[in-house]
């Protein structure tokens, strides 16, 4: 099982999944924290504000964290036949469930440079 897992393992060129994850998270935290003073229409801040903003990074770090502890199976990812591709994958185990997962929470940074084909669920 090609499994990429664990600060400091050795896997590939660029980020790991996680790691990029984690990234990105970080900088969604600080876009949160420098716009803390912007102005929002009544009944945006609820929902938009810094304040959810943060409390998202805070879910999705502990969902990273928690997949990185069951160390996904990314080889997983790319297991579909050719011509398959549209159909969802169905996970088997933690490994495959837990990469499943950090590859959907890395979807909207898809248009990041570091994002890799390759995690595409």
């Amino acid at each position: 099982m090609d499994v990429e897992w664990g600060p400091g393992e050795a896997w590939g060129t660029g980020p790991r999944l996680d790691e990029f994850l984690l990234a990105r998270i970080a900088e969604d935290k600080r876009v949160a924290t420098e716009a803390a003073d912007a102005d929002l229409p009544e009944g945006y801040r609820d929902h938009f504000g810094p304040a959810h903003v943060l409390a998202e990074c805070t879910a999705k770090r502990g969902i990273v964290l928690a997949c990185r502890a069951a160390r996904p199976d990314l080889a997983f990812l790319g297991a579909r036949p050719p011509g398959m591709g549209d159909f969802p994958l169905t996970p088997a185990d933690q490994h495959q469930l837990a990469a499943l997962t950090l590859a959907q929470l890395a979807l909207p940074y898809a248009d990041h440079r570091d994002y890799r084909e390759e995690w595409r669920p």
